[in-house]
């Protein structure tokens, strides 16, 4: 008995070669290894207001900071851990760390520390490559509420002269709790004993928390007082003293 061989369907042989062809190509795309691998691209993520922000010390920014990681095929590596690191001032460290989520986006509240001025925040995207990837962030901190009303390298208590400027003129200051001078804050100034002379009842401090008002004693001897307050209750008023004998 003869054995007759099968002979492949012509459709079938097409299909499988054009498979062949299509790998040796290069066309077969393999499956991309989790989180995007090595390969992954980090950036800001525009759709937040997280940069060049202004806030308090000592309080969260009112944006979040968030950055994108993308695989080389522009989808969203997920699972990737970004740093976030406050490199200036350099006496602050607030390290945190945030994972990527199905959008690709890595998102931190960050509190500032209790300086005032310019803050450097860098996202660094934690990887074993040997390229290190990052973002950098800018924000600016104000001084928190005043906290605390002072003399100001000046003589609380000192000698005068009747109907004449005190030799030196009082100087108050005020700070946050933080002790960061606190700028346009209004000190009201008032003469409750000696019935000297103002040039200002009410100056404004200057970008160093200081601000003077100018005094002028009354034309009799005796203790005479000045007092400086600002309008925070909390915030004990400072009174300044000259003493004219003759």
């Amino acid at each position: 008995m003869a054995i007759t061989t099968p002979v492949p369907n012509r459709g079938f042989l097409a299909v499988l070669l054009a498979g062949a062809l299509g790998c040796a190509s290069g066309d077969l795309l393999l499956p991309e290894p989790p989180g995007g691998g090595e390969n992954v691209l980090l950036s800001k993520f525009e759709g937040a207001n997280g940069d060049r922000q202004e806030g308090i010390v000592g309080e969260l920014l009112p944006f979040p900071l968030v950055v994108q990681v993308m695989t080389a095929r522009e989808q969203p590596a997920i699972g990737r851990r970004v740093a976030f690191v406050i490199t200036s001032p350099a006496d602050t460290v607030s390290p945190d760390t945030a994972v990527t989520n199905s959008l690709g986006l890595a998102t931190v509240h960050l509190m500032l520390g209790t300086s005032t001025g310019d803050y450097v925040i860098q996202a660094r995207l934690i990887t074993d490559a040997a390229e290190l990837q990052t973002e950098v962030f800018t924000a600016a901190a104000k001084p928190a509420a005043p906290d605390a009303l002072s003399v100001y390298q000046s003589p609380i208590s000192q000698p005068g002269q009747r109907g004449q400027p005190v030799g030196k003129q009082p100087v108050v200051r005020v700070v946050d709790r933080f002790g960061n001078p606190v700028p346009n804050v209004p000190v009201a100034w008032q003469v409750t004993a000696g019935e000297g002379q103002l040039r200002e009842l009410i100056t404004r401090t200057a970008s160093d928390g200081t601000t003077t008002a100018g005094w002028t004693l009354g034309n009799r001897s005796g203790v005479h007082k000045l007092t400086a307050t600002i309008e925070q209750a909390t915030v004990s008023p400072v009174t300044f003293t000259a003493t004219v004998l003759f």
